[in-house]
């Protein structure tokens, strides 16, 4: 029997044969309408959607798995694997090899990602990439400002960036475009494609149908270097949604109120992917937001299945060829009736009522109607000291009108903000359109200040000025992440996510005690009402207006572009490569400290004034673990160095260990490593000499960064074994054991006491214990490269 490549071989023969006859023969392959060359976007113009090849793809991997059903998650990633014939595949547990249509990068992590591409030496990214310009633009006095100041301030940024991206043939996306992934939605993505950015709300894209996943930089170079991206083949958990929306209820209730039902860990290892008659009902940015803030649970990506409204959408955004392109792959942009889900969610969205979710963490999620009794229960700061709405979550042009529907409702009964109040738009199309249509002026009537068109408030670029560090106080906003001090850098800040719309109406009141579906409010006479439920457009009714143009493309002529870094640069830093393994056992590590509780990437790579560091390895390892609490006196960035007994900050005990040339190992709690996709919270324990991270599990993207730099993410076989280790024994790692799918031994040696063994288990396949032998994922690339 002839494989399917070898079919299509003799059809097209036949084809041709038959066309130099000029005989008439029934249609052939050749004929299908997904022969057609569509661009992926308006940008590039040699860049094409393959809906042939992933057709071609996915039809082996079902002969493979006898035609069972797919989900549409599955369909997405089987049409894109490298080798679709011999692939292992199993949901859950093979390490799937997949080619990625794109990458994405945001400016504070393409810094190390371009760094890292440029130690491997080519002249060119081998995949379609941008660079976005949204992380490093602090608010303070408002957009224009801000702005300007952040120009001045990253110079050297920037230039680095936008030289680099002109060198490797990258589009970069200039500050003030706009988050990187409103920038995505509005421009590249395209149902059923296969994207990765450097940034963990990448899902963003899944509004449009596509599995857009984030990564750490290591990830990104290895697509952009040509060679296959690997992911473990994800288990798929099914949301399925009836019913239909009304009222002060919005798509971001959907995923706040999943959120809560799945825990920040919950979707670990899986795509969410919803489904059911209610995903009609949705608006493509609605379904946007939703994915969004998936990270949130864990999630590799979040998806919806290709339909009318993202059909819309493309069309809005001028793309109605990608539309067309994609009604005729409709089938496969689904899932298939009997797909089977790891686990099943069912959400009636006639009875889904508005939900606040906090504070200090994304998946406390409590509805609007208990929400009052909760503040007074948990004794949260009732004052509403701020509120805001935008985000890359939250600021489409319906999330924009609804919220200024409700400003303008107030302002008709005489009242504006009690609470301090910001608008970030997500983009500079989104900034333009909302001036042109009044919904701008609205917010700024209201009270409101409009900030830049970057992420902002959302990931501690915040000059907050109007509390003092340590002042207990609640703020509420429509972004997705609200870890503690994430925001505006004080701990004691209450951070409350939930919609634009709710977030508008309890700015008017300035208490968490209001209401809107139940509670009455005083006009400018004294007068009791209530507010209007909010509305507003899905899609500008005059189309989107671009506003200013703020992308660079590639120039033609590359050859004479020289990147830009000053070798005395405190922010620009060219990496070394980091030394391999010596082959030996690891014997006496000190543990640098055991966190204990919840420990993100934020606690373990700050962002907030860290973010100017990106570039520059050694200048932001100086922020490592500082966040953690440690378990021996339950403070942050205080820790025994066990050589002198002496006590001093994580980094500092750090650099004397390896000054001393002793490896280190961190011993952390459940999900260590949730939260921001940024590879720094493993390049930084890697810089200063740590070996491994042993946790009671591990968040997706933290696990496979620290892989990637020659780091041993490992876990207790036993997780109560987290219990027995003291801050101050001594370890022995027994790294001549590792060996695919067997745990390893560690030998503890207390203090007091005597030694004993505890097991621990791993996820390296054998490529990836290559890794850990080179010394980092690059070293190997770099080891092939010359072989």
């Amino acid at each position: 029997m002839l494989a399917p490549r070898q079919l299509l071989g003799v059809a097209r023969s036949r084809a041709v044969g038959s066309a130099c006859l000029g005989l008439r023969r029934m249609a052939t392959v050749t004929d299908s309408p997904l022969d057609k060359k569509v661009r992926q976007n308006n940008w590039e113009e040699g860049n094409f959607i393959n809906y042939k090849k992933m057709s071609e793809n996915l039809a082996i991997v079902r002969s493979r798995l006898n035609n069972r059903p797919l989900t549409f998650a599955e369909k997405i990633l089987y049409s894109h694997l490298d080798d679709p014939h011999g692939q292992d595949i199993e949901r859950g547990v093979s390490y799937l090899k997949l080619r990625p249509d794109r990458v994405a990068c945001q400016d504070a992590t393409a810094q190390m990602a371009i760094l890292q591409f440029m130690s491997a030496g080519m002249p060119s990214v081998a995949n379609p990439s941008t660079v976005h310009c949204d992380h490093l633009i602090e608010a303070q006095a408002g957009g224009v400002k801000d702005l300007e100041r952040a120009v001045g301030i990253n110079k050297e940024v920037y230039d680095f960036l936008a030289s680099a991206c002109a060198k490797y043939n990258i589009g970069f996306w200039k500050p003030g475009s706009g988050i990187i992934h409103q920038i995505l939605l509005e421009n590249y993505a395209f149902p059923g494609g296969l994207l990765i950015g450097t940034d963990s709300h990448t899902p963003n894209a899944g509004g449009l149908g596509m599995a857009a996943i984030g990564v750490g930089g290591a990830d990104a170079v290895d697509v952009m270097a040509n060679l296959p991206w690997e992911l473990k083949a994800p288990k798929v958990i099914g949301v399925k949604l009836t019913g239909q929306m009304s009222g002060w209820t919005s798509p971001k209730d959907i995923i706040l109120k999943v959120a809560g039902i799945l825990t920040v860990k919950g979707g670990t290892g899986a795509i969410v992917e919803y489904h059911g008659p209610g995903v009609e009902t949705i608006s493509a940015t609605g379904m946007a937001t939703i994915c969004n803030m998936g990270a949130e649970i864990g999630a590799t990506t979040s998806l919806f299945p290709f339909n009318d409204r993202m059909y819309d959408y493309l069309s809005a955004t001028k793309r109605r060829d990608i539309g067309d392109f994609a009604r005729s792959y409709a089938k496969e942009l689904r899932e298939d009736k009997g797909a089977e889900y790891d686990q099943l969610i069912e959400i009636n969205l006639s009875e889904l009522e508005p939900h606040i979710n906090g504070p200090f963490t994304p998946d406390l999620a409590t509805p609007i109607s208990k929400f009052s009794e909760a503040a007074k229960a948990n004794n949260w700061p009732e004052e509403l000291k701020v509120g805001l709405i935008g985000s890359c979550t939250n600021s489409s042009y319906e999330d924009m009108s609804r919220a200024a529907s409700i400003a303008r409702d107030a302002m008709n009964h005489g009242l504006k903000a009690k609470s301090d109040f910001f608008v970030t738009p997500g983009s500079e199309q989104i900034r333009a359109t909302i001036e042109r249509d009044g919904q701008l002026k609205t917010f700024e009537e209201f009270g409101g200040v409009v900030l830049a068109n970057a992420c902002g408030p959302c990931i501690g670029q915040w000059d907050r000025q109007d509390v003092k560090k340590g002042e207990a106080n609640s703020i509420i906003s429509s972004y997705n992440r609200n870890f503690t001090g994430r925001n505006d850098g004080n701990p004691a800040t209450h951070s409350f996510v939930t919609s634009p719309d709710l977030v508008v109406a309890m700015t008017i009141a300035g208490s968490l005690h209001f209401n809107p579906l139940t509670d009455k409010l005083k006009d400018k006479d004294g007068n009791e009402f209530m507010l209007t439920a909010p509305s507003g457009n899905g899609l500008p009714e005059r189309g989107y207006d671009p506003g200013q143009d703020t992308y660079q493309a590639p120039p033609k002529d590359r050859a004479t572009v020289s990147v830009q870094v000053s070798p005395s640069s405190d922010r620009l830093q060219v990496l070394s490569p980091f030394n391999a393994w010596d082959g030996k056992d690891a014997t006496d590590c000190p543990i640098l400290i055991k966190a204990q509780g919840k420990t993100t990437t934020d606690h373990i790579s700050m962002a907030g004034p860290w973010l100017k560091y990106r570039g520059h390895l050694d200048n932001i390892s100086n922020n490592m673990l500082i966040g953690a609490i440690n378990a021996a006196n339950g403070e942050a960035n205080k820790v025994k160095n066990q050589t002198d007994e002496t006590w001093d900050a994580v980094p500092a005990v750090a650099r004397d260990y390896k000054a001393k040339g002793i490896k280190w190992v961190v011993i952390g709690d459940w999900n260590y490593g949730e939260g921001s996709s940024r590879e720094h919270a493993a390049l930084e324990p890697r810089h200063l000499g740590g070996l491994a991270i042993i946790t009671r599990s591990f968040a997706r993207i933290h696990e496979t960064n620290l892989k990637k730099q020659g780091m041993l993410p490992l876990t207790f076989s036993e997780p109560a074994d987290y219990d027995k280790i003291q801050p101050d024994d001594k370890i022995d790692i027994l790294c001549t054991e590792l060996a695919v799918g067997k745990p390893i031994t560690m030998r503890v040696h207390p203090k007091s006491g005597s030694t004993y063994e505890v097991k621990l288990s791993h996820t390296f396949n054998e490529g990836q214990l290559l890794w850990f032998r080179n010394g980092s994922a690059l070293n190997t690339m770099a080891k092939n490269a010359k072989n």
